[in-house]
């Protein structure tokens, strides 16, 4: 992920929050182990300079990765994906 400056997982615990900046757009991946689904679920976040945030996934969240790396890198891209196709 070349292309995300700054990129640094801010929190540990029961929630994991890795966040990075793209062209001034602050992304932010929050993930949690479900002991139920035996998966990562992962929220992805966009923060804007001016305080606004967008939610790119839905509550609950249907986005699922099978380790903690798999959701970090699947919720940064889709970020990326995401900011790239405005």
């Amino acid at each position: 992920m070349e292309q995300i400056e700054n990129l640094v997982q801010v929190e540990t615990g029961p929630r994991h929050v890795i966040q990075g900046t793209y062209q001034g757009v602050r992304i932010q991946v929050i993930a949690g182990y479900s002991i139920e689904s035996d998966e990562w679920l992962f929220h992805v976040y966009l923060h804007d300079n001016q305080g606004r945030a967008d939610r790119l996934t839905d509550r609950p969240t249907s986005h699922r990765a099978h380790s903690l790396q798999d959701a970090f890198d699947q919720g940064l891209e889709l970020g990326l994906l995401h900011l790239k196709a405005k």
